[in-house]
């Protein structure tokens, strides 16, 4: 990950809130993915702080990333973190550098968190996952293998104007095309993480690889929210919409970007061939289209899964569900009815191991390239 380089230079931006700047602590939320509402100092050392949703209602991911300072050298505090309207979900981090994190023991008591924090007069990150932000997705997309085999294009802009950047892959007599996106719900790292890993064994210079490339387009949308993320929202966008209602409607200009460029790249004898779509939840789970979606070739997601079962670490279940309503805004759903082709939610726990999500983001990348290229 990128070092954060207001925290390298040593730089304090702006507060938003300055009731979170204290006689002897400050916190502050104002760098990309920040999230802090309200502060409240309880009694010496002892705060309250609050993370409130960007709108209401909302289905509740309650996000918080903010930084901690002593004015008075190094101590402890004692915090409590609040989630208007919500259960406390992801587990507090620490980071001293934005890169490298550790969880923090923590007690849940009437639904929010508890904690200690050893702090000093250096910046103290605190957050419910690691952070991976804009910068860092333009370093990853343009390094590495992935800068070899993809090239990125600005597809279009958000609700406030930042860049929905893509990546692609594009042979000229290839015919089909896989989608893959990314960061509709800002919080979801672990989906991120899967995206991630699974397009870096997409992006190999290999036998695999090359023989899927000569026969595949690719287009990856890592990061369809970018207001949200840099934001630090729950998981709407800055239109207060969640993405991921939105397909077939295109009331935000994120979705309408993705699909307008899709529907410009299928020239009239090219089509989709499969779509996933990269989200986290409270476990790791496939949300696949039933039967009655009329998606074609009718057992192309159960051959991929079987093959998953039975190459993956045994300590990773993969778990299935499948739905279909015709009326439904949903990515998978919208896919399924307009290009009558699979699509998957491939959803990762909150909290399951890093490497294993690296691990299962490689190996289905892998099973799925020998099951298309067949």
């Amino acid at each position: 990950m990128t070092i954060r380089w207001w925290l390298a230079l040593g730089l304090c931006l702006p507060s938003l809130a300055s009731a979170c700047d204290f006689e002897e602590v400050a916190f502050s939320a104002e760098f990309e993915g920040g999230k802090l509402s309200q502060c409240e100092q309880l009694g010496d050392g002892h705060f309250r702080l609050t993370t409130v949703a960007e709108n209401y209602p909302i289905n509740p991911s309650p996000w918080y990333a903010f930084t901690v300072v002593s004015k008075t050298g190094a101590r402890e505090i004692e915090i409590e973190l609040v989630a208007e309207q919500s259960r406390a979900r992801y587990m507090p981090k620490i980071s001293t550098d934005g890169d490298t994190w550790e969880t923090v023991p923590f007690t849940v008591v009437d639904q929010q968190f508890q904690f200690s924090l050893k702090i000093s007069d250096q910046p103290l990150y605190v957050a419910g996952q690691e952070l991976w932000t804009a910068e860092d997705y333009q370093q990853w997309m343009t390094t590495g293998a992935r800068a070899q085999r993809f090239n990125t294009t600005v597809i279009g802009q958000s609700v406030q104007g930042r860049d929905i950047v893509a990546m692609q892959a594009v042979a000229e007599n290839n015919k089909e095309w896989l989608l893959v996106i990314g960061r509709q719900h800002p919080p979801e790292l672990t989906g991120a993480i899967g995206l991630l890993s699974f397009v870096d064994y997409l992006a190999a210079d290999a036998d695999l690889q090359n023989a899927f490339y000569n026969r595949y387009n690719v287009l990856v949308v890592p990061m369809v929210n970018p207001d949200g993320v840099a934001n630090g929202h729950w998981r709407h966008n800055a239109g207060g919409k969640d993405l991921n209602r939105d397909w077939g409607e295109f009331s935000q200009p994120e979705t309408k970007a993705v699909i307008d460029y899709l529907n410009q790249q299928l020239g009239e004898d090219e089509r989709l061939a499969f779509a996933l779509d990269f989200h986290s939840t409270q476990q790791d789970i496939f949300y696949t289209l039933a039967p009655e979606s009329g998606a074609q070739p009718t057992d192309f997601v159960t051959r991929w899964l079987d093959a998953l079962k039975a190459s993956r670490l045994s300590s990773f279940t993969v778990r299935e569900r499948a739905s279909y309503r015709e009326e439904s805004h949903v990515f998978t759903h919208y896919i399924g009815r307009t290009y009558g082709v699979h699509a998957v939610t491939f959803e990762f726990g909150d909290n399951t191991p890093r490497e294993l999500v690296r691990h299962i983001g490689q190996q289905s990348a892998h099973e799925l390239m020998l099951l298309m290229k067949d």
